[in-house]
């Protein structure tokens, strides 16, 4: 039976609640653990799909709980799990199996409503040429990924991974947050300008630009929730004769 693991990686539940931008997107039962919090599931055995949410906190960080959150992310790929990482949980996928040298700090953040553009056709984000506009707010990024394990599937102007997959794997990585919508994403910004001094001029000139979103959560969602785990594929095959 379908469950789904969400990792919850907010800070502050005050500015960010991942949770509520993920609950009216699931199709199947799900259990939320707040591993900012020090909250962690005590098996992945119940759970065919896992969620690594957003963060306020840097991926470039050796906090505790990161690495935790590492150790179980590999554990989770090893067992076959269906997995999608946004934002946080996209770096976090990268840094967990690929080591922290995959993911950097941005010279400039990539905050607001941009245009991403797939580059290479998946089942999750869609077709190769596609351009698709979503929410987007990053200071830190993945790169370099060894080719040879991981597929890029887009970007966008200032950012050169937007996506990418596991080779062999259910496993993706999305940079932007796609499950905020334009209120919910004008809602955040406000949120962050009122306890974010540091950062204030990125987020008002965000603030400022006009929101366009393509929908792109829907299939993106629809295609994740259907896909099966890589255990349960190998296990339906049918025996090699000969």
């Amino acid at each position: 039976m379908n469950r789904i693991l969400i990792l919850d990686n907010s800070i502050d539940h005050g500015v960010y609640q991942p949770l509520e931008h993920w609950k009216p997107l699931l199709l199947f039962p799900f259990d939320s653990f707040r591993v900012s919090a020090g909250e962690m599931p005590g098996s992945l055995d119940p759970y065919s799909h896992v969620i690594v949410t957003g963060s306020e906190a840097s991926v470039l960080g050796d906090l505790d709980w990161i690495l935790a959150e590492e150790e179980l992310l590999r554990l989770a790929v090893g067992m076959g799990k269906v997995i999608l990482g946004s934002c946080f949980g996209h770096q976090m996928i990268a840094r967990s199996l690929f080591g922290k040298e995959t993911v950097r700090r941005m010279k400039e953040p990539e905050i607001g409503w941009s245009r991403i553009r797939i580059i290479r056709g998946d089942s999750l984000v869609g077709r190769a040429g596609q351009y698709v506009h979503t929410f987007l707010l990053h200071f830190d990024e993945v790169c370099g990924l060894p080719k040879q394990e991981a597929t890029v599937l887009a970007r966008s102007a200032r950012c050169r991974v937007q996506a990418f997959k596991l080779r062999q794997r259910p496993v993706w990585g999305i940079q932007a947050h796609p499950e905020i919508g334009i209120v919910e994403g004008l809602r955040l910004l406000g949120s962050l300008l009122e306890n974010d001094e540091h950062r204030r001029r990125y987020l008002a000139r965000a603030e400022r630009s006009c929101p366009r979103d393509s929908g792109w959560i829907v299939p993106l969602m629809r295609a994740f929730q259907q896909s099966q785990s890589s255990a349960k594929v190998s296990e339906s095959d049918p025996p090699v004769e000969g």
